[in-house]
């Protein structure tokens, strides 16, 4: 049992020892524990030095009033007034106190506590007189009034620092539950600089882990899907036998194939790692025509284009390009006319179609890129992955993005200025 204990007191000397909070609490008991040794020390002090004080005056007056007895000298008020005391004429009640007993039989006194008042009671051979003491004790209340202030004070001083660092201990058990998966936001504010950076920076990490999660999750659900579709006709095509037909089309799969690892490597070190991009300039005409080689020169003919020579974009040309063959390609596959018309003024892109409504509003700042299957989309996935490049490309080139859906023309803009 007694080494149960050790173990538990080393265990709690370490806690102190390395927590902060619990060394800050510690601090506190133990100041505490000081104020009130104090306390009782001047309490104890204070008494003994009254005590001495009052033993002082009463032999002081005993040696007075003995002075007078053996001199036979009449003794009345007008004589007791100079040591504060006066005559008492009624007979010492059973219940008392004896405080001071000096002296013997033949000479001495005694100093009486009767309630709340004090009588001494001096005699010789020769008589003796029964004074009640004037005086009144001098209180402790002072020395109680200034250490109990000083308790309260420390006591307020402890619940205003552990309420200040409350949101220390809650950003460690946040941070305990972090390892199982718990990314909620810390929902404490504080009047202090340092702690609301410490909460906003611990916030700002959370919604960066909630985005690479998700943007994880989303790439791999598309990385398969994209990848099954090639892969099966692949293996559609190894069944047919060997013939310069089918090992054309495996050598366009695997074309294929290798261009959208490419692709998915490029979307990953944009997305999760958000690299700076240059500001080079690119000629919009030029993009727009790799974009659709991209998507597919046969669909050359389903757009409209209206751009003059001279509009340029700023930013990676390979992004750029990859963010129109995505913007091309759902606007055709979108389309309900299957066109879609590309207009180029001094600040502006306008990417036209006729269709519904996209399934985000892409003006807004998006944090969950999820898309249920019933909102239109038609990828098996149920993720916007192609509204997500367009949008994050667009963003980290510093352009921005608007997205206006007329319900009675069914026309689709998206605009970057």
């Amino acid at each position: 049992m007694s080494f149960h204990y050790e173990e538990e007191d080393i265990e709690l000397l370490n806690k102190i020892k390395t927590s902060l909070l619990s060394q800050i609490s510690f601090l506190f008991i133990l100041s505490f524990i000081f104020i009130i040794i104090l306390w009782i020390f001047f309490y104890l002090q204070q008494k003994h030095q009254n005590n001495s004080h009052y033993f002082n005056r009463y032999f002081n007056i005993v040696i007075s009033l003995q002075s007078f007895m053996m001199q036979s000298v009449a003794i009345e008020n007008e004589n007791l007034k100079i040591l504060n005391i006066k005559l008492y004429k009624n007979k010492i009640p059973k219940e008392h106190t004896i405080l001071i007993k000096k002296g013997n039989q033949n000479r001495g006194f005694v100093v009486l506590k009767i309630k709340n008042k004090i009588l001494i009671h001096v005699y010789n051979f020769k008589s003796e007189i029964l004074v009640e003491d004037m005086k009144k004790p001098q209180s402790m209340l002072i020395i109680h009034l200034v250490f109990l202030l000083l308790f309260i004070s420390q006591f307020l001083l402890y619940i205003r620092v552990k309420k200040s660092l409350n949101p220390l201990s809650l950003m460690q058990k946040k941070l305990e539950t972090l390892k199982d998966g718990d990314l909620t936001p810390l929902p404490v504010d504080s009047h202090y600089d340092e702690i609301k950076q410490m909460i906003s920076s611990y916030n700002k990490s959370i919604e960066k882990m909630k985005y690479i999660l998700n943007m994880r999750e989303m790439f791999n659900k598309i990385f398969m899907h994209e990848m099954k579709t090639p892969i099966a006709k692949g293996m559609f095509y190894l069944k047919l036998g060997v013939s310069q037909k089918t090992h054309d089309k495996l050598g366009k799969i695997l074309y294929a194939l290798n261009q959208e690892l490419n692709e998915f490597l490029q979307i990953e070190s944009l997305i999760v790692y958000q690299e700076k991009i240059s500001d080079t300039k690119n000629r919009i005409l030029t993009i727009i025509d790799e974009a659709i080689h991209k998507v597919g020169i046969e669909n050359k003919n389903k757009i409209l284009i209206d751009c003059d020579t001279k509009s340029y974009l700023k930013g990676d040309k390979d992004l750029w390009i990859l963010c129109f063959k995505n913007i091309i390609d759902n606007a055709l596959k979108y389309s309900s006319n299957n066109k879609l018309k590309i207009e180029c003024s001094k600040n502006k892109i306008s990417f036209i179609n006729e269709g519904d409504s996209l399934p985000l509003n892409l003006s807004k700042e998006i944090t969950n890129w999820k898309i249920e299957k019933n909102k239109r989309h038609k990828s098996s996935t149920g993720y916007g992955f192609g509204l997500f490049i367009i949008k994050t490309i667009i963003n980290i080139n510093g352009y921005k993005l608007y997205y206006i859906f007329d319900d009675k023309k069914k026309i689709l803009i998206l605009k970057i200025e």
